[in-house]
Parts: C-alpha cells; structure tokens; sequence
C-alpha cells in the first residue's frame, strides 16, 4: 500500500515520473538516446540508478533471496520510513531520486516468499501471476501454487488501495503525507519484530535459516 502511494505520489507531484515501473524508464532511456536527447536519457538512467542502488543495499543487508523469519528486516522498514521524510526538503529532480532509492530497497528486501516472487512496488509481474495461477485452476489443477496464489492479488488490491488514499491525502496535505508515511513505515517495522520475537519464541527456535522459510 505505501509503494502504491508513493508511486501515485510522483505521477501526481512530481513530473509524472513512475518512480517503481523501471521497464518503463529503460524503455524512455532508449527513445531518447535514439533520438539524441541525452539530458532526457540521463534523466531516466539516474532514477534507474537510483533504484538499482537501492535495491543493492538491501541485497547487501539480508544476503538472501527467501524470506527468513531472523533477518531484521525491522530495521529496513524503519530505515524506509526515516528516508522518506528527505524528499519534503528537497527540490523535485533529488526528491524523485529519492523516491527511486527508496522503492528498489523496499523491492528488493523480500524477493522470494513460499517459492512466490515477491514484487512490493510493480505490478505487471502480479497480474501475470495471478493470470497464470487462475489458468491453472480453471485447467482443473488446483494443487499448483496452492493459497500462494493469492499473494498476487492482495498485493494488487494493496498497491491500488494505497494509490487511490496516497493522492486523496497528497491532495488534502500536500508533501505533509511524507510524515504521515514515515510514521506507518516505522509503524510497521517495530511491529514486524515483535511479530518475529514472538513466533521465533513459540515455534521457530530449533529451525535452521535455510528450511525456516517453507515452514513459516
């Protein structure tokens, strides 16, 4: 839902940039370099940059793709929530850059969960899918993927939700949202270690990382 936001935010606010949908911006970067118009074509190399090296840091942080109950990633979120207040003091070409830092490393914090790819700030991968995950079922087969099939569709409606109410605040209190995001972003991290405490101290002790994920 924040992702959605955000992004709904700086098509709104900020040059119509869509600081999450890096296929588009490669695809922007490439007309313009045909076409010549380099300062158009840095414009969107840099956002991409930017979320590249978002994204590296979180790879960095948790050395996994899975989703491990132990990672702190408690303090990403919060890191998230701290960094999102930067934009609300800068000019509109660094606070984009920021945004993109920002969405790479929520993006790139959990990029596999019970098998699924977890895609937190784009979409295209979550309709194919939940496309796909439908076909199998209509095909009769309705033990592949199982409840994970899901996953796509809640983070649809997330992403989508989190649009529609980020633009009805953004409207109502401009970039004063930003302090608003933060205080659910830091929100959310505190309370995903007190979930991790408490199912790491009833279920979890004697579970090794590696085979942790597909028994969560």
């Amino acid at each position: 839902m924040l992702a959605g936001a955000l992004n709904a935010i700086s098509i709104i606010g900020y040059d119509a940039t869509t600081i999450s949908h890096i296929t588009g911006l490669v695809s922007k970067a490439s007309v313009f370099v045909a076409i010549g118009s380099w300062e158009f074509a840095w414009g969107a190399l840099r956002v991409i940059l930017a979320f590249f090296l978002g994204a590296l840091l979180t790879g960095f942080i948790t050395g996994k793709r899975v989703f491990i109950l132990r990672k702190r990633y408690g303090y990403i979120i919060i890191s998230l929530g701290l960094l999102i207040i930067v934009p609300y003091f800068l000019p509109v070409k660094y606070a984009i850059l920021m945004f993109a830092f920002i969405m790479g490393m929520q993006n790139g914090m959990i990029v596999s969960f019970k098998g699924i790819v977890v895609r937190m700030t784009h979409m295209s991968g979550n309709v194919t899918d939940l496309a796909v995950f439908l076909g199998y079922r209509l095909r009769g087969n309705k033990n592949e993927e199982g409840k994970t099939g899901l996953i796509p569709l809640i983070a649809i409606v997330s992403f989508l939700i989190g649009g529609i109410l980020g633009i009805l605040l953004y409207q109502r209190i401009n970039n004063n949202i930003f302090f608003i995001m933060a205080g659910i972003y830091v929100v959310v991290g505190i309370l995903y270690f007190i979930t991790r405490t408490k199912c790491i101290d009833k279920n979890f002790n004697d579970i090794p990382d590696e085979l942790e994920e597909e028994n969560i």
